[in-house]
C-alpha cells in the first residue's frame, strides 16, 4: 500500500494528477454515525464544498464534531457504484480544532480486506483553530477500500475529549488509469486591425488606475480603469493620438464592480463572502476574492459583457489582471491547473480579439511561452526585483512589446537593464496614481 499525504493542495499535486489521470467520480458523504460523541445538525451536504479559510467561523457551513466524556469516534460513509478499473483515491478534508500536542485528530480509512482502519493523516501540522485544508493520495489496492456494496468508510477520531473538532470539507476522489492528453491548444488567433505594438516603437506611457487621472503627460500610451474612467476621458485621450488601454480585473472577484449583481443575481449588497461558484478564495493583502477560472461557463458573461464596455467606451486595448490564478491555490482553497489557466487566458484573448480590442498578457511570466501567440504584448510587475525578465524575450522576439513597472530599487539601474532588452519599464508607487518616472528619462 502506498499513501501519500499533502497538506495543502497545490498545482504541483494537481498537475501531477489531473495530467496523466482522469478524475472519474466525486463522492459526496451520505451519513454520517458515531461511536462517541455526537455531531452538529447542519446536514452533510456542507461538508461537499471548501468554504472556510483562516479564523472564519460561518457556522452554516460546516459541522462540528463533539466528543463524549472520554474521546469522538464518527464514520462518514460514502457510496460508489463498484468498479475494478480505480487506479487512485483522493481524500480532500478542511478541518479546524486544537493542535495536536493538545488534542490529536486522525483520519483513517476501513480496509475491508483485512478488516482494520489505516490512518491517512492527521492534525499533526495544524496550527490550533485555524483551518487546515488537506489531501491524501492512495495510489494502490483501491479496491481494498471499497466494500462488496460499494461503501468506503472515513472514520475522524480524537484521542481525548478536550474540545471539538470542525469540519467544513470532506469528500474522496476515484481516479482511473485512463492517460489523458491534454487537449491540443486551439489556432492561435487571425491578425486583426488592432493594436500590435512592437517592441523597436519605445512607446512612452502611463498607468494609473487610481485618483484624480492626469491626462497632460507626453506619452504615446494611457493605461487606465476601465470602469472609473468616463467615455469622454478616453475620448480626450484619443484626440490627442493617445492608445487608450482599459484595465479590469479578470481574475479576482472586486465587490466594488456593480456589474458582478447583474450576473450573480445571489449577491445582495456592496460584496458576496460565500464560495458558490465560481467564487474562491480571498487574495492575500487585498480586497478582492479569486475567481474559479476553470468555470467559463459561468464567467464567459460577465467577460463577454466587460469587452463590450470597453468597446463601447473607446478603448483600444484591454489590460485584464490576474491572470495566474492556478499559481495561488494556497489563496484560491481550489485545485486549478495550468492548463485550467491556459484555456481561459487564451479565451480572454480570444474574446477580446472577437471584439477588435488588442489585448496584453499580465504577468503569468511561468506561461509565456504557451501564450504568446495569443496575445498582442504583455505587461509585468517587478520583473527585475524577482529576476525574471529574461522570460520575456519569448515576446520580444516574436515582435511584440513588452511594458512593465517597478515599485522598488533605483531606475538609473533596471532602466538600463530595459534599454537593452528592449522593453518599456516604469517606477510607480503601489497605489498606481497620477506619479511616474519613465525610462525613456534614462535614456
Amino acid at each position: 500500500m502506498n499513501i501519500k499525504k499533502w497538506v495543502t493542495v497545490t498545482s504541483i499535486l494537481t498537475s501531477a494528477i489531473f495530467s496523466h489521470l482522469a478524475l472519474a467520480n466525486t463522492l459526496s458523504v451520505t451519513k454520517i454515525t458515531t461511536n462517541k460523541g455526537n455531531v452538529s445538525d447542519q446536514g452533510v451536504s456542507v461538508l461537499d464544498n471548501l468554504e472556510q479559510s483562516g479564523q472564519q467561523d460561518n457556522w452554516n457551513t460546516y459541522l462540528e464534531m463533539a466528543p463524549n466524556s472520554k474521546k469522538f469516534v464518527g464514520i462518514f460513509h460514502f457510496n460508489q457504484p463498484i468498479d475494478d478499473d480505480w487506479q487512485q483515491m483522493i481524500v480532500n478534508v478542511n478541518t479546524l480544532g486544537e493542535s495536536s500536542d493538545t488534542q490529536r485528530w486522525k483520519f483513517q480509512l476501513r480496509d475491508f480486506s483485512r478488516n482494520k482502519w489505516v490512518t491517512i493523516g492527521d492534525n499533526n501540522e495544524a496550527d490550533a483553530w485555524i483551518w487546515h485544508h488537506q489531501t491524501f493520495s492512495i495510489d494502490q489496492d483501491i479496491q481494498n477500500f471499497i466494500n462488496s456494496s460499494g461503501n468506503i468508510k472515513l472514520r475522524y477520531l480524537s484521542n481525548n475529549a478536550v474540545d471539538i473538532s470542525n469540519v467544513d470539507l470532506a469528500t474522496i476522489e476515484l481516479v482511473t488509469d485512463e492517460v489523458v492528453e491534454p487537449p491540443p491548444p486551439p489556432p492561435p488567433p487571425s491578425e486583426g486591425d488592432w493594436w500590435q505594438p512592437s517592441p523597436d516603437e519605445n512607446i512612452t506611457w502611463q498607468w494609473q488606475i487610481n485618483g484624480t487621472l492626469d491626462t497632460s503627460l507626453n506619452v504615446d500610451m494611457y493605461d487606465i480603469d476601465l470602469f472609473d474612467t468616463s467615455t469622454e476621458q478616453i475620448a480626450a485621450l484619443k484626440a490627442s493620438n493617445r492608445i487608450v488601454v482599459c484595465y479590469f480585473s479578470a481574475g479576482t472577484y472586486e465587490g466594488w464592480r456593480e456589474d458582478w449583481q447583474t450576473f450573480f443575481p445571489f449577491i445582495e449588497g456592496d460584496a458576496y463572502s460565500g464560495s458558490q461558484a465560481p467564487f474562491a478564495g480571498n487574495m492575500a493583502d487585498w480586497d478582492e476574492r479569486w475567481l474559479d477560472i476553470s468555470r467559463i461557463d459561468l464567467l464567459e458573461d460577465i467577460m463577454r459583457s466587460r469587452m463590450q464596455l470597453a468597446v463601447a467606451k473607446g478603448c483600444d486595448a484591454v489590460e485584464p489582471d490576474n491572470m495566474d490564478a492556478y499559481s495561488n491555490s494556497a489563496e484560491t482553497g481550489i485545485a486549478l491547473t495550468a492548463q485550467d489557466q491556459l484555456n481561459y487566458n487564451r479565451f480572454i484573448a480570444e474574446l477580446a480579439h472577437e471584439y477588435g480590442l488588442s489585448v496584453g498578457l499580465k504577468n503569468d511570466v511561468e506561461q509565456l511561452p504557451e501564450l504568446v501567440d495569443y496575445f498582442d504584448w504583455a505587461l509585468n510587475e517587478q520583473c527585475f526585483q524577482y529576476n525574471e525578465c529574461n522570460g520575456y524575450d519569448v515576446f520580444v522576439n516574436a515582435g511584440k512589446a513588452v511594458f512593465g513597472v517597478e515599485y522598488s530599487g533605483d531606475a538609473s539601474q533596471f532602466c538600463a537593464q530595459a534599454h537593452s532588452q528592449n522593453l518599456n519599464w516604469l517606477k510607480k508607487k503601489l497605489s498606481l496614481n497620477a506619479w511616474r518616472l519613465g525610462c525613456e528619462d534614462y535614456d
